[in-house]
């Protein structure tokens, strides 16, 4: 027999691993315009839609900046109380288009988000959300949400980008 001692401070820490999941559309709006809108809370609130709610973002002034954390709770399904959450913004970098949250509350040690945003024509981009998370035994349970989330927001993301690319277009004119 095998027994596992786990202090109270260690209680995620040896079991279950980080599970990564990687998620992409392509979207039809140029990749500084969907760049631009990617760093904005307002964007994070949109695409969250309906199955999350975190007020802390609704309250964030102005753009995403490094450094800007933001903790409050997270609503599941908008209505749900889950957990307090924490997101952290640790890198912005416009030349390769990539932004990098910490994240993480309750079960959820680890919520490493990366958004890549990649130019494919002068009118479409790739959209990459990429997630290390860690939750201790609940780590598959909360990665399979994570992969519903993230499959929910890049719809909502593919629905609001040609409103995006006209009204750039409409500002151009």
């Amino acid at each position: 027999m095998v027994y596992l001692r786990v202090d109270k401070h260690e209680q995620y820490s040896h079991i279950g691993g980080m599970k990564s999941i990687t998620v992409h559309t392509t979207l039809r709006a140029s990749a500084a315009t969907v760049w631009a809108t990617a760093q904005k809370p307002e964007t994070f609130v949109h695409v969250a839609g309906a199955m999350l709610r975190y007020p802390a973002a609704e309250k964030h002034p102005g753009p995403w900046k490094v450094g800007d954390k933001t903790v409050g709770w997270a609503f599941l399904f908008r209505a749900i109380p889950f957990s307090r959450h924490t997101i952290e913004v640790v890198s912005i970098d416009d030349a390769t288009m990539t932004l990098l949250t910490e994240e993480g509350g309750g079960p959820v040690r680890t919520w490493r988000h990366y958004v890549i945003v990649e130019p494919l024509t002068e009118h479409t981009c790739r959209y990459e959300d990429r997630i290390d998370i860690e939750a201790g035994i609940l780590t598959p349970a909360v990665a399979a949400f994570a992969r519903v989330f993230y499959r929910y927001r890049q719809r909502r993301w593919r629905r609001l980008a040609p409103l995006l690319a006209a009204s750039t277009a409409a500002v151009r004119s």
